[in-house]
């Protein structure tokens, strides 16, 4: 994630711009373990909402990897089929990890 895309886009400075990648990033580890519920309950609704909600949460904030691989789940899940989200869902904490690695400096 390119913290100046955020700076730029929203007019915010480097601290601002990183403390708002640090919420994204709880939110959406919060928001995977909401969605492994869903697929654990066979709650597609709850897994459409959840995903629309990265989908624009990340895509806002230029993520778009991640805004992507939402879009996919929000997908599938209004389709009914949850048959390779967990696939998915580990491509999205891999990219979730590689931002907290860059926001902890590593």
């Amino acid at each position: 994630m390119d913290f100046h895309n955020i700076k730029s886009s929203l007019g915010v400075d480097t601290n601002e711009a990183k403390e708002l990648a640090r919420l994204l990033a709880d939110t959406l580890a919060s928001d995977i373990e909401k969605i492994r519920r869903g697929i654990r309950d066979n709650d597609v609704a709850s897994i459409r909402f959840v995903a629309h909600s990265m989908k624009g949460s990340s895509g806002n904030l230029g993520f778009e990897k991640f805004s992507q691989l939402a879009a996919i789940v929000e997908t599938r899940s209004r389709a009914g089929r949850l048959d390779g989200l967990g696939d998915l869902l580990l491509d999205m904490q891999g990219l979730l990890e590689k931002l907290e690695d860059s926001l902890s400096g590593r």
